[in-house]
Formats: structure tokens, sequence, C-alpha cells
């Protein structure tokens, strides 16, 4: 099987060599066509699956992944989460949400539109590489979880439907 991820970030690279351990995997630099920081479910979705329609047309056969972080608000609070989106040899798009944290109120006060949170961390823990490793939910949980995996959980919901599809045919 032959994949393009649309993105470089090493964390999202990780994820998708864990999962899809058999496969031949290139990187691209899809464009996600919204906000640099997502501040919606919506918004984070559409990311995730305009990188993977990108990915997708990058190839005569194969699959296109797009993994998208973002921000979404319930109640005045703002939460961290992230979408993926895989579009097959038909064109088929699946999509799977992951992880919901809360984000914890000294970052989420120095949110605003326009400023993504990989640079706030960044700002907060003085590592200027957190976005390609641990992320932001590896500070929030204390490293239980990291980004790579928590975009893991992401990707085995998308091939699972996407084998739950070559099944039924």
């Amino acid at each position: 099987m032959e994949i393009v991820l649309g993105s470089k970030n090493k964390a999202k690279q990780q994820a998708v060599m864990e999962v899809f351990k058999d496969a031949v995997i290139h990187t691209t630099d899809a464009p996600s066509d919204v906000s640099a920081q997502p501040f919606s479910d919506q918004e984070t979705l559409t990311g995730a699956i305009n990188r993977s329609i990108f990915s997708r047309n990058t190839l005569e056969h194969g699959i296109g992944i797009g993994l998208e972080g973002g921000i979404m608000e319930i109640k005045g609070q703002l939460y961290l989460t992230n979408w993926g989106a895989l579009t097959d040899e038909t064109h088929q798009i699946y999509v799977a949400s992951g992880a919901r944290v809360p984000i914890p109120s000294p970052i989420a006060d120095a949110l605003k539109p326009g400023i993504e949170l990989g640079d706030v961390m960044e700002k907060y823990t003085q590592d200027h590489h957190i976005r390609h490793h641990q992320g932001a939910i590896g500070i929030f949980t204390d490293g239980l979880i990291t980004r790579d995996k928590m975009f893991e959980h992401v990707l085995l919901q998308l091939k699972g439907q996407y084998l739950a599809k070559l099944i039924q045919q």
C-alpha cells in the first residue's frame, strides 16, 4: 500500500508509520485551507479532509491521509481537539476524531485567533520542537499521551473504517 501523508510533522509521520507498518509512506506539505490554528471542530475536520484529498491527488494509486490539530470551545472552556481523514483509491473519504482535553487557563488565555497553540506551547515550555514530539497533549497529560499516540488513535479508526469497507465489497 502506498500512502501520502499531508504533513511533514514528525509526530504525525511517526503515528502513520506505527499504524501502517507495511505501507510505503510519503509526505507532502498539503494545504489545509483553514486557519493556521483551527478554532472549531468543523474547521479542524475541514483541514484534515483538505489535506487528505490533496495528498491522495498526488498519487496514481494509494491513499491520502490528513491529520489536523485544533481547538474547540464548550461553555467557555477551550479544548484540544484533533481530526483525521483518509481518502481512498475511489476518492471515498473516511473521518475520525480523537481525544478532547481541556486547555489549562494560562494557555487558553494566551490563545487568540491567529495565534497557534504550538507557538504558545513553545513559549510556555521553551521547547522549539514541541509540536514534532510530545505536543500540547503531552504537557497536558504529564507525558502519558504524546502527540503521535493521540494521532495513532485517530489513524486506527480511519484504518479500521477503510478495512471494514474493503471487507464489505
